[in-house]
């Protein structure tokens, strides 16, 4: 069974590789062509897509890979979709109140983030669909689709490249990938479905929506208090550094989504298993953590350039969170897929709290390390609480 896992989470990071080396050439050609100004406002858009997308989610692909193996999946696909119908258009009317009175962008920019999200409704609800299918390969390339046509659209524009032209590209290429990605063959015999019906799916899915606004507010919450606590360029720094943390997390993000399902059938996935699989996320940790923390001098100035070199101090905080971050990956999907989640909730809400808390006081005083600081911090914390509920599993 774990030669089985490794190998398609190898095939997965892979395929996450390939995606995630398109966006970070894209990244650091954004950030050369723009200010740190610029590029800040460019991280808050994608920032501020991710976090709406991941909160109208609602956990519906973990709790479709959690019954998939009970109900007829097509049914229960259908209703999975309903539901995220239903989630997005709450999703669109509370974004166009947020946009409209913080006035964060433009009004044509404040439209095409509106229907960028509609757009990202369609590539994230097929996370659960394929990889309950085991049919991580070809998820993994959604990423790399959109960048190739965001690759072909800077290659025209580069000459005259302003944070406006970025949008419209990312607008075109999120087009691009939904087509590709969605399973449109799955739609096939839909019937409407009633309130009721959407309402039982949604609160069915509800404890997941709960688990994954809190790790979501973790991850993004400092991208957002860096942006309104201090300046768009302060983000442009911190967001150099975080796209070099969110490449190297790929692997244990690979292992997270592949184990998932396996560790949701109970008796799958034995402690021994889980004691394995965490000495060699432990090994490949230590490995990353070090070549961040040599390499960050180079990663940052060398490659992006001069202007973000308050980016360095950060990267080498980061190399303490990468290690945390392969520790966290088994421990915390054998947690969330397990019938204690419910019961793991309110240590998760409190860490993702304590984040936000720290950030908020030590942010404005201290600045962007003041955040990579608070993310280590908080990354232990999270590690205590994963090795307390992992060993509640299996006893």
């Amino acid at each position: 069974m774990l030669k089985d896992l490794f190998k398609r989470s190898g095939i997965y990071f892979g395929g996450l590789t390939i995606s995630r080396l398109l966006s970070t050439a894209i990244f650091i050609l954004f950030a050369r062509a723009l200010t740190p100004s610029s590029f800040g406002e460019l991280v808050l858009f994608y920032t501020l897509v991710l976090t709406i997308t991941y909160f109208a989610d609602f956990g519906l692909n973990q709790w479709y890979q959690k019954k998939a193996h009970e109900e007829e999946k097509k049914e229960l696909y259908h209703r999975v979709i309903h539901a995220r119908i239903f989630t997005l258009i709450i999703s669109l009317v509370i974004s166009a109140i947020i946009l409209y009175f913080t006035r964060s962008f433009s009004t044509v920019v404040s439209l095409i983030f509106l229907i960028v999200l509609i757009l990202e409704a369609f590539i994230s609800i097929v996370d659960g669909y394929f990889l309950e299918r085991k049919q991580s390969g070809k998820l993994s390339l959604k990423t790399s689709v959109r960048m190739v046509a965001y690759l072909i659209g800077y290659a025209f524009t580069y000459k005259f490249f302003t944070f406006e032209i970025a949008i419209y590209l990312y607008f075109i290429a999120s087009t691009i990938t939904a087509l590709w990605i969605f399973p449109w063959k799955a739609l096939k015999g839909i019937k409407p479905s009633s309130l009721k019906e959407i309402l039982k799916t949604l609160k069915g899915s509800s404890s997941y929506a709960f688990l994954i606004a809190t790790s979501f507010a973790y991850s993004r919450g400092d991208s957002l208090i860096v942006r309104y606590a201090l300046n768009s360029s302060a983000l442009g720094i911190y967001g150099a550094a975080y796209r070099y943390l969110e490449g190297i997390s790929l692997l244990p993000t690979a292992l997270s989504h592949n184990l998932f399902p396996i560790s949701a059938k109970e008796s799958t996935l034995s402690s021994g298993h889980l004691v394995r699989i965490t000495f060699i996320m432990l090994f490949l940790g230590l490995l990353s953590s070090i070549c961040i923390y040599l390499l960050s001098g180079w990663l940052i100035v060398t490659i992006i350039g001069p202007a973000y070199v308050g980016a360095v101090q950060v990267m080498k905080i980061f190399a303490g969170v990468v290690l945390f971050f392969f520790l966290n990956a088994p421990l915390a999907t054998v947690v969330q897929s397990s019938r204690l989640l419910k019961r793991f909730l309110p240590y998760g809400i409190f860490n993702t709290a304590l984040n936000i808390g720290l950030n908020i006081v030590f942010v404005p005083v201290l600045g962007v390390v003041a955040a990579a600081w608070v993310m280590l911090i908080t990354e232990i914390t999270g590690f205590l609480i994963n090795v307390y509920f992992a060993r509640q599993v299996y006893l």
